[in-house]
Formats: C-alpha cells, sequence, structure tokens
C-alpha cells in the first residue's frame, strides 16, 4: 500500500502470499540453506547485514536473462550492473522451502546478523519479471494493472534503481521517479504508464528500455 502525506512517500508490505521477512545468523560455511514461510519459491531475494556497513545483496529470477540467474547478484543500494559471484547464492536457486547462501561476509558471515526480504509473483497482485529494452515503446505484461514498479538496467552500469508509483503520478507523462540506491530527490521523466494488464515503457533510454539491455521488476497493484 501507500500513503502520502506533503513531500514524503511510504511504501508498506504485508508478510502474505508474495512477501516473507527472515532474520537469520552467519556462520561463513557456502551452501547454508536459510528456510523461509513464503510457501512458494522466492524470485527475488534482498540480503542486509544488520550489523555492519555491507551493501545489500539482491538476487532475480531474471538476472542473466533469466539463465542461471541465482549465479549472479546486484546490489540495491549500487547502480552496477549483475555479476557473477559463487559466494553470494551459492550459484544455487532458491525453494519454496530454504534459500541458499554462500560464505561472503555481505550474506554469511559467522559473526553476522542479516536480514532477508523474500519476493515471489502472485496472481493479480505482484509480478517479479524481467524483459528486454526494445528502443522503442513496448508493452510489459504483468496480467494486472500495477500502482507500483521497480525497475532496473542488470546490463548496464551506471543506472539506478527506478522507483513508480500512481500516487505520484506515474502514467500521467510527467512521472516523479525516485532511486532506491540514492539519496536524490524526485525527478521528472515521461515513462510510459500503467495498463490493464501490465505497463509500457517508451523511447530508446538506458534506465528502462534500451535496445538490448536486460532489465530486471518488481511490479505490484
Amino acid at each position: 500500500g501507500t500513503e502520502t502525506s506533503g513531500d514524503y512517500m511510504s511504501w508498506a508490505w504485508k508478510r502474505h502470499a508474495g512477501f516473507d521477512v527472515v532474520a537469520y545468523n552467519g556462520n561463513s560455511v557456502s551452501g547454508t540453506q536459510i528456510a523461509h514461510s513464503l510457501n512458494k519459491t522466492p524470485e527475488m531475494i534482498w540480503v542486509k547485514r544488520r550489523d555492519d556497513t555491507k551493501d545489500w545483496q539482491v538476487g532475480h529470477h531474471g538476472a542473466n536473462g533469466g539463465t542461471n540467474p541465482w549465479n549472479y547478484y546486484l546490489e540495491l543500494n549500487q547502480d552496477q550492473s549483475e555479476s557473477s559471484q559463487e559466494g553470494i547464492w551459492n550459484n544455487t536457486a532458491p525453494t519454496s522451502t530454504h534459500f541458499t547462501v554462500g560464505n561472503w561476509t555481505q550474506v554469511n558471515n559467522s559473526s553476522g546478523k542479516y536480514i532477508a526480504f523474500l519476493f515471489a509473483s502472485v496472481n493479480g497482485i505482484s509480478k517479479v519479471g524481467s524483459y528486454t529494452g526494445s528502443g522503442s515503446t513496448q508493452t510489459i505484461t504483468t496480467g494486472f494493472q500495477p500502482r507500483f514498479v521497480i525497475i532496473k538496467n542488470a546490463s548496464n552500469n551506471s543506472t539506478g534503481w527506478y522507483v513508480l508509483d500512481t500516487t505520484r503520478g506515474w502514467g500521467s507523462g510527467n512521472d516523479k521517479y525516485l532511486f532506491l540506491n540514492t539519496n536524490a530527490a524526485q525527478g521528472d521523466h515521461n515513462f510510459g504508464a500503467p495498463t490493464a494488464t501490465g505497463f509500457t515503457v517508451e523511447n530508446n533510454f538506458t534506465g528502462y528500455n534500451f535496445n538490448g539491455s536486460n532489465y530486471i521488476y518488481y511490479a505490484h497493484a
């Protein structure tokens, strides 16, 4: 859900069919399995070490164009492209009961305390997806009309995690966007618009529709 008050914005998730939160302690053992309660296979995972200044690690089933995606990671607080690294997800896809971590200190140090956020697609409610940029207007299908979306160019460095929502005018042609990875004030740009079954992206713009780039996204109704 969304709530506005003056110049501030909040987004809230409820632990339910498409979202779960897990706290765990690290042990530095590659291949450690962490139990979760999503009751389905997570398609996107965010992990943050709580007791140290480490980057947010992101796994997404659309990484690397969907080929061995859990061999790759991105960082939520950075604008870098996806990178391959066994030390994050141990090159192991999550299951409906567990996700797996490697031995990197960002996700599994023996003295570390961690928090993980797990996301999955739910028909009519949320979509964890990916698409290839076309350089011209195209429609991304989610199966519902979204009110909120996060988009990241996984192929390209120096492109941020864009956040759009209808409360701030997504679809107006003067879309207000924020970045998850910076503290910058919102900017204005014409991204496209939500549709009854998805959303459009326009133009040959690096951030969300550059021809040939791989994009990952999370959309919510």
